[in-house]
């Protein structure tokens, strides 16, 4: 172990305590799960985030900021901005159109090294879409809230081999996960593009389940209000003393921004071949701040019990890796973790903008075979007759506030968010939306209130040909690890993304003609943000990293958690899946913190233990005072 000093957030632990119950790295989602979990079990636990705080409320998701609510073209550019390449190759060092007299080298091969190129990365088998954000919330500052579940025997990893049981502990996983971040799929109900659109494709598509997409948000008057990790922390920054339902009160809870967990450090220098589990005595992090300031200090060790990854599927491999612990090009050194970063798994992802067609825009659809027949007679849309309340209201005052207005449509009408979920015959999950994503902004000269995007999401299985590799001889921005890829999609998925294209454009067909411009097409491999299988879990250890209870094999203190673990492919949104792997593993973690000793080795679950309800019922009693509400009281800036 190395001599650094131990951090001086040690000494706001209380007195007599030396040591955090648990250490976490990454603050997003994931991390916040089991923070919000642990903390309100009265554990001490820090945790790291190598960004900043980047909202008035910490982790809070940037959408809500009024100027993007006004256009929402224009949060593009701060998804853009959030979003870190993964790996870039490295192009030659020579210009070919640069000036005559401009600096060449030598050689005329010879790569760019310069910070944020990797002469390592093959163009062929990259992700060139991959990327990472760094900040107080992580992705969900700025992701789309979308949040379905998993589909069984398809996507969903399971458990264990009785269905009934696997089912049980997933609905009970799940509805946590929903409560905790705030999932609804009735917040667009009184949106009039949203009916038009879901009611023209399930009359389309009346055996494909078309149905609202679940999205963690929530309504507040006329507005939307989207979730993200702050609603998992719910009060934790402005109520630390407050006491759960059985009287126990909070432990400490400390984030640390723009502080990078580079390593963690055994306890001791055992062989991997030693039976006894491994045992991590402290993280090492980096404070950026103070090296950006030229600090005398800048690294320090933080103490915990228990340590938790929760960085990232990227992030988390990498600081296993630099902990020399496994997935480089050294594979002639013992690996504590053998299989780490094999079998990477991604989303093929095809996109398309669609302009509404004009009998869509103009009437009400109510039948498939009225959608290519103008001469039907169906609703206007702006025939108020039969429409609720809500519609009629929301027209008329349109219509008196903007009589020179062509579209009966509110200005602030709420977006289309509709799904088709993943099926066996379609391995693809569907969102038919109008949102911001690092791509497709529509610009001013066409109505945004008549486009809809669609964006379909493939799956890709594990092999163990795909994986990510951490170069030690080539760095990345932050000083760790250089991320490879090495990718190739399987054919069997390839075929399945030709047969998803096919259905993009069937659908979109069905709504509108396409936006120039924004035509079909295949996105950038990794575009989806969606990297799974880096830190796999399994029953096996000799193809896995971690067991279902997200603990590492052949460590009694260190688990992983985020997309990462997800070993099977899937398709929708991976977010709920995760926590519920991290409700799952916070449980575990409660369980070793209250043995005596905490030696808890990771072991395959042959029979699988149920999450005991007593880790759910904050979850569903409204009386409770650990329960979830996601409408916010307004609050002051808070700063750490």
């Amino acid at each position: 172990m190395s001599d650094l000093p131990l951090h001086k957030i040690h000494d706001t632990l209380p007195p007599g305590v030396d040591t955090f119950d648990v250490f976490i790295a990454g603050s997003g989602p994931i991390g916040a799960t089991y923070a919000r979990l642990l903390v309100d079990q009265g554990y001490h636990v820090c945790m790291v985030e190598t960004g900043d705080q980047g909202t008035r409320i910490p982790a809070a998701h940037k959408k809500n900021e009024i100027e993007y609510k006004k256009d929402i073209d224009r949060f593009v550019r701060v998804i853009q901005g959030a979003l870190s390449i993964a790996s870039v190759p490295s192009s030659t060092a020579n210009m070919v159109l640069s000036d005559p007299s401009s600096w060449r080298a030598e050689d005329p091969n010879a790569p760019i090294n310069a910070m944020g190129s990797n002469p390592r990365q093959k163009v062929h088998n990259n992700l060139p879409g991959e990327a990472v954000t760094r900040c107080v919330g992580g992705m969900s500052t700025h992701w789309t809230c979308s949040t379905p579940e998993f589909l069984a025997g398809l996507e969903r990893p399971k458990f264990c081999d009785d269905e009934k049981t696997d089912s049980a502990e997933w609905k009970a996983l799940y509805e946590c996960a929903r409560r905790m971040i705030g999932t609804s799929d009735t917040q667009f109900d009184q949106s009039i593009r949203h009916n038009v659109v879901l009611k023209a494709l399930q009359a389309a598509y009346p055996d494909r389940g078309v149905k609202p997409l679940p999205l963690a948000c929530h309504t507040t008057e006329d507005d939307i209000e989207w979730h993200a990790a702050d609603n998992i922390y719910g009060d934790m920054f402005t109520n630390p003393n407050k006491m759960n339902g059985d009287g126990t009160r909070r432990g400490v809870f400390k984030l640390l921004p723009n502080t990078l967990c580079t390593k963690l450090h055994l306890a001791g220098q055992t062989l991997p071949t030693d039976p006894d589990p491994e045992q991590i005595y402290v993280a090492e992090v980096r404070d950026l701040k103070a090296m950006l300031q030229h600090q005398k200090s800048s690294d320090f060790h933080i103490r915990a019990k228990i340590f938790v990854l929760a960085a990232g599927a990227i992030g988390t491999p990498q600081i296993l890796a630099n902990s020399g612990f496994g997935g480089t090009r050294e594979t002639d050194k013992p690996q504590l973790i053998p299989r780490l970063g094999f079998g990477i798994t991604e989303q093929p992802m095809t996109f398309c903008q669609v302009v509404l067609r004009q009998n869509l825009v103009r009437k009400f659809l109510i039948a498939s075979s009225q959608c290519a027949n103008d001469s039907v007679k169906v609703e206007d849309i702006a025939n108020l007759s039969d429409k609720p309340d809500w519609w009629k209201e929301a027209v008329t005052k349109h219509k008196k506030d903007h009589p020179n207005d062509s579209l009966p449509i509110p200005f602030m009408d709420k977006e289309p968010q509709v799904t088709i979920p993943v099926s066996a015959e379609r391995p693809w999950h569907v969102q038919v939306h109008r949102d911001a994503f690092s791509y497709g902004e529509v610009g001013p000269l066409v109505d945004a209130r008549v486009v809809v995007d669609l964006r379909f999401f493939g799956m890709q299985k594990s092999v163990p040909e795909n994986r990510i590799i951490f170069e030690t001889d080539v760095r990345d921005a932050y000083g760790m690890p250089q991320p490879t890829f090495e990718y190739q999609p399987t054919q069997e998925h390839a075929a399945e993304a030709t047969r998803m294209m096919n259905d993009m454009t069937d659908v979109a067909n069905k709504l509108g003609g396409y936006l120039p411009g924004a035509g079909p097409q295949f996105m950038a491999p990794g575009l989806a943000l969606h990297l799974g299988g880096s830190i796999r879990v399994g029953n096996d250890p000799n193809t896995t990293v971690a067991n279902y209870h997200s603990q590492v094999w052949g460590f009694n203190n260190l688990y992983v958690a985020g997309n990462g673990l997800i070993p099977t492919p899937f398709a929708a949104n991976p977010t709920l899946t995760s926590m519920c792997f991290a409700i799952r593993a916070a449980q575990k973690i409660h369980t070793q913190l209250s043995k005596t000793p905490r030696t808890m080795p990771p072991a395959p679950e042959h029979k699988m233990e149920r999450t005991p309800e007593s880790w759910f019922k904050w979850a569903k009693d409204r009386s409770d005072p650990n329960f979830p509400k996601h409408e916010k009281e307004p609050y002051e800036v808070i700063s750490f």
